[in-house]
C-alpha cells in the first residue's frame, strides 16, 4: 500500500509550507518504503506527497504523485478490476504510458469521477488535482484511511493523523459523548476523531474542494437494503451456493493480480478455509503460500494445529511460525503509535507482528476479513434470531426476567437471556457484546440509555438486521478494518480482502436474511466450503483474532503507588475475578494515558463517570 499526504492552502506556498509538506509525508515512510515523491504548484497553494508501497508496476513510471493531462494524483491502494477498466478506456481512444492501475485510476478521474467510482473494484484512498479543484474520496467499505481537516488556511489530509496533528498541533477534544463512545465501543465512530477540527473520512464518501469555495461531501455508494422474507425459511439453494461461490472466485481471482508475491493468513476457520480451498481447487494457484503464526496456548487460543491440517489436506504450501512476542512488548504508548487516536483495538498488534513475520515470504497477503459481517456469521446474530421476542417485547421481557430469577441453576444462555431483559431495549445490542459492565448495577449507570443514541424501536423483526447495519457500517470501518490496516502497515504488508466485494454483497442482500441465520452459524459459507473440505476437519469452533489483554493491561497500568481513580480501580477489581472486564478496563486507562500526555490540555473529567 501507500501513504498519501497534501494540503490546499489559500496563500501562495512558502519554502516553510513545503518544507513541512515534505516533513509530514515522510512520517508516512512505514507505509510506502519504496519511494517517496511530491509535487507542489506556490501560486495555487497545492502540495501532493506520496510514499509508495510497489505491488503492481513497480517501474518508476508508475511513482507518484501521478501527473498526466495538466492533473496531479496521490492514491493509496488496489484498483482490482483495472485489466477490464483499462480495455474499456481504450475502446474510447484513450491511450496508456504505463502497465500499472494508477494511471487507469487517473483516466477515470480525468472523466466522470462519481459515475466511475461506482465502476471501480478496489480498495483506495486518493486526493486528485483538476483545474483548481481537489477531489478526494475513499473506498466503498473504508478500507483505506483518509484523515482531512479545514482551517482557515485551507484544506489538509493524510492517510493517518499523526503528520496532521504534529504539523498543525491539534489538540485533544474528547467530551463526554465521545468518551462515553469509546468506553462501550472501544473507538470513536466517525466522522469524528479524538482531535478538535480533524475529521475521519467515512466509507463511500466523495470530497469536493475548492481554494476559496469550502468542502463538500457527498455519499456515492450505500450498501443494498437487506431482503426479509415472510414465511417458511428455507436454505440457501444448490443454485444460490454456485453463485456465492463465483463471485468469490472472480473477486478471489483479482485479488490475487499482483507483481510480488502473495500468500494468505490461514487460521482454522470457515473464512480464511474456504479462501484456501478456492484459491486451490477453483484457480488452481499452487503458488500462493499460506501463513499460520503459531502462539503461545496459554496466553491466547493457537489454530496452527487445525491450520496445518486443512492446509494439507488441501496440498498447499503451508509455513506456521512462532510467536516471538515476550512480556515487554506492546503498552500504551504502542497503541497510540498504532492508531494515532484512542482505539482499543489489541488485535493490531498480533497483525503487526504476523505481518513483520510474513514479510519475509511475500508482498501481498489475502485475508478472510468482512466474512462474518457480509454473511452474519457471528453467533450474536444467531442468538438475536432465535431469541427476538424474548428481548423485544415488553410482556415476554416482564416474564422472562421474572421466571429466571427464580431459577438458581440455569445455563449460561439463559443466564445471558435474564440479564438483557433487565437493560433498556435499545441497549440490548451493545449489552449483547458487553455483559459484564451492562449487568453490573454500579457501571449501568454510566451507560444506561447509551443505545438511544444508535437505534431507535428495536423490534423482533429488525433486532438482526439493526445489528448487523451497524457492525457493516459503524464497527468494521472503526476498528475491524483499521486493525488489520494499521498493523499490516506498520510492517508494509498489503493485505486484500475477497469478501468485501460489493458485487458479491449486491447478491447476498438480494436473499432473505433468515437463511443465513436460522440453520446455525454461518451455514451459508459452510455449506460451500463442505464442498471442498470435510466438515471433520473444518469443524472447530468460531474463534476470534485477538490479542492477551491482561498482558496488555499489566504493562500500562500506571506507575504510581496510588492510583486516584475510582472508576478505573473498581474496574481492574472487577476483571481480576472476570477477564471480560478486561475491555472496558484497556479503554478506561487509553482515557487516562491520553488525559496525562504533557502536550495535551484537555481535561477529559472523569468526574462526570465516577461510581
Amino acid at each position: 500500500m501507500c501513504g498519501i499526504f497534501g494540503f490546499y492552502l489559500k496563500n501562495t506556498l512558502s519554502d516553510a509550507n513545503i518544507q513541512d509538506g515534505i516533513k509530514a509525508t515522510k512520517r508516512l515512510l512505514h507505509r510506502g518504503p519504496d519511494n517517496v515523491g511530491y509535487w507542489y504548484d506556490r501560486s495555487k497553494g497545492i502540495f501532493l506527497g506520496h510514499t509508495r508501497l510497489s505491488i503492481i508496476d513497480s517501474s518508476t513510471s508508475s511513482n507518484q504523485p501521478f501527473i498526466k493531462n495538466s492533473t496531479q494524483l496521490v492514491y493509496n491502494g488496489e484498483i482490482y478490476n483495472y485489466h477490464a477498466l483499462k480495455k474499456t478506456l481504450q475502446n474510447q481512444n484513450i491511450n496508456f504510458e504505463t502497465n500499472g492501475d494508477t494511471e487507469v485510476l487517473s483516466e477515470l478521474l480525468n472523466n466522470n469521477i462519481e459515475k466511475n467510482l461506482n465502476s471501480i473494484d478496489g480498495m483506495f484512498s486518493f486526493a486528485f488535482y483538476k483545474k483548481g479543484v481537489l477531489f478526494l474520496a475513499i473506498d466503498s467499505f473504508g478500507e483505506k484511511p483518509l484523515y482531512w481537516y479545514e482551517s482557515k488556511k485551507g484544506f489538509y489530509f493524510s492517510s493517518e493523523p499523526e503528520p496532521l496533528v504534529k504539523m498543525l498541533k491539534l489538540d485533544l477534544s474528547l467530551h463526554n459523548d465521545s468518551i462515553l463512545d469509546f468506553l462501550v465501543l472501544g473507538y470513536i465512530p466517525s466522522p469524528d476523531t479524538a482531535y478538535n477540527g480533524l475529521y475521519r473520512c467515512e466509507p463511500s464518501t466523495l470530497i469536493r474542494v475548492t481554494r476559496f469555495g469550502g468542502v463538500k461531501l457527498k455519499k456515492y455508494w450505500s450498501y443494498p437494503t437487506q431482503h426479509v422474507g415472510s414465511g417458511l425459511v428455507k436454505k440457501a439453494t444448490s443454485q444460490q451456493l454456485d453463485d456465492i461461490t463465483q463471485l468469490l472466485i472472480d473477486s478471489l481471482a483479482r485479488r490475487t493480480i499482483s507483481d510480488v508475491p502473495v500468500g494468505l493468513f490461514l487460521s482454522s476457520g470457515v473464512d480464511s478455509s474456504l479462501i484456501a480451498a478456492l484459491l486451490c481447487k477453483e484457480l488452481n494457484r499452487d503458488d500462493i503460500l499460506a501463513f499460520t503464526v503459531a502462539y503461545d496456548k496459554k496466553l491466547i487460543h493457537d489454530e496452527s494445529i487445525d491450520a496445518a491440517r486443512i492446509a494439507k489436506y488441501l496440498n498447499m504450501r503451508h509455513i506456521t511460525v512462532n510467536s516471538d512476542q515476550n512480556e515487554n512488548d506492546h503498552n500504551m504508548d504502542d497503541l497510540h503509535m498504532m492508531f494515532g487516536e484512542p482505539n482499543s483495538g489489541l488485535t493490531a498488534f498480533s497483525v503487526e507482528q504476523m505481518s513483520h513475520l510474513a514479510k519475509r515470504n511475500f508482498g501481498v497477503a489475502l485475508s478472510g476479513t468482512g466474512g462474518d459481517e457480509l454473511f452474519f456469521g457471528y453467533g450474536k446474530y444467531n442468538f438475536l434470531y432465535k431469541y427476538r421476542y424474548f428481548l423485544t417485547s415488553k410482556l415476554a421481557r416482564s416474564v422472562t426476567n421474572k421466571f429466571l430469577k427464580n431459577i438458581a441453576d440455569i445455563s449460561s444462555r439463559l443466564k445471558t437471556i435474564g440479564l438483557l431483559t433487565n437493560v433498556s431495549p435499545n441497549d440490548v445490542l451493545f449489552a449483547l457484546k458487553d455483559i459484564p459492565y451492562f449487568s453490573d448495577h454500579m457501571m449501568y449507570k454510566v451507560f444506561r440509555g447509551y443505545g438511544d443514541r444508535h437505534y431507535d424501536n428495536i423490534t423482533a423483526k429488525n433486532i438482526v438486521l439493526r445489528q448487523r447495519t451497524f457492525d457493516l457500517s459503524v464497527h468494521m470501518p472503526n476498528m475491524i478494518i483499521p486493525a488489520m490496516e494499521r498493523g499490516s502497515m506498520k510492517a508494509s504488508l498489503e493485505v486484500r480482502t475477497p469478501f468485501l466485494s460489493k458485487d458479491l454483497i449486491k447478491y447476498t442482500s438480494e436473499l432473505d436474511y433468515r437463511t443465513f441465520v436460522k440453520f446455525g452459524q454461518k451455514n451459508v459459507l459452510r455449506s460451500i466450503l463442505g464442498r471442498y473440505i470435510p466438515p471433520s476437519i473444518t469443524s472447530t469452533p468460531k474463534r476470534g483474532f485477538s490479542f492477551p489483554v491482561s498482558r496488555f493491561i499489566n504493562s500500562s497500568l500506571p506507575t504510581d503507588t496510588y492510583f486516584d481513580n475510582k472508576m478505573i480501580n473498581y474496574v481492574l477489581n472487577k476483571n481480576n475475578v472476570d477477564s471480560r472486564w478486561g475491555k472496558v478496563a484497556v479503554r478506561l486507562l487509553m482515557l487516562d494515558y491520553y488525559n496525562n500526555i504533557p502536550s495535551n490540555s484537555i481535561d477529559l473529567n472523569f468526574s462526570k463517570f465516577e461510581l
